[in-house]
């Protein structure tokens, strides 16, 4: 009489066919999780509003407001036609704020979109409030701005030498990187935060995992 098959061995074969099977789905679902959150950082975190000054100090730019948090008017300055070696030599002295700092004066009004006038104001940039390698940007809080859609315009007026070949820009941003008074943030925050520690690895685990156990498979299989 043959032998029966293990009760044993017939579980192990119906669990190796069900794992690549649940393993793919799981793979799919951290996937979708990440590109959604991805799509949600992005919209939610991006800056409401940024253009170019022209060459002649001007700005005009569309504002598009979507929670209630503390934004602030960034004044970026990009090398330009500058070297980099240049642009630094330049920005160094407004790292320190030194009394030779020149200041630039910025005049700007904040539009409704019918051209009502809702705020204006003249700000004074003497010295940067962050920098990386082809950025520097000074900054001025605003007062609170209700969601919805604006627009931003003014005048840099009279700058001094030390930007001339700069190519700026105006950007609104959070006040605070790091605190914020949206949960829309906050969730973009911490999402961020749980894909980097856990979601991330996982998948790369997951996706490797699951090749090895069909390169297994397939080197397995009788020719």
């Amino acid at each position: 009489m043959a032998a029966l098959p293990s009760t044993s061995s017939s579980a192990d074969l119906r669990v190796n066919r069900r794992w690549p099977r649940w393993g793919w789905r799981l793979l799919l679902f951290l996937l979708l999780w990440l590109g959604a959150s991805w799509l949600w950082s992005s919209y939610w975190t991006a800056a409401p509003g940024q253009g170019a000054i022209a060459t002649d100090g001007s700005f005009d730019i569309p504002i598009s407001i979507r929670v209630h948090e503390h934004w602030a008017l960034n004044l970026d300055f990009h090398p330009g036609s500058l070297g980099d070696e240049e642009f630094k030599r330049r920005i160094a002295p407004w790292k320190q704020a030194t009394p030779d700092t020149g200041a630039v004066t910025l005049q700007w009004r904040l539009l409704a979109n019918d051209g009502q006038q809702l705020a204006a104001g003249t700000s004074l940039f003497h010295r940067v409030d962050s920098w990386s390698s082809h950025t520097v940007s000074c900054t001025q809080p605003l007062l609170s701005i209700p969601p919805g859609r604006y627009r931003l315009a003014g005048q840099v007026i009279a700058p001094p030498p030390v930007v001339t070949g700069m190519d700026m820009a105006v950007v609104i941003r959070v006040t605070n990187g790091k605190a914020w008074n949206s949960w829309q943030l906050d969730l973009a925050w911490w999402s961020g935060l749980l894909n980097l520690l856990l979601v991330l690895p996982l998948a790369i685990l997951l996706l490797l995992a699951m090749l090895a156990h069909t390169l297994w498979r397939r080197r397995g299989r009788p020719h």
